[in-house]
């Protein structure tokens, strides 16, 4: 994987990992009510994935390069 680019979105984007065929970002934005939502993303071309928790997001990242 070249130079990572988040996937397209609104807020503050941190890159949080990254190997070779993937990586993973964190996703923070204001909601109506002011609340910061934070939501994490694995970019694996062509799909990414979505979770709510750090947690899942980072098992799956770990899992993926056990394949």
């Amino acid at each position: 994987m070249d130079k990572p680019t988040h996937p397209p979105g609104p807020g503050v984007w941190t890159l949080l990992q990254q190997r070779i065929d993937r990586a993973m970002w964190q996703q923070d934005e204001t909601d109506a009510s002011g609340r910061e939502i934070s939501r994490f993303l694995i970019v694996n071309p062509p799909e990414t994935l979505t979770y709510d928790t750090f947690d899942e997001a980072e098992a799956m990242f770990e899992a993926l390069g056990d394949g």
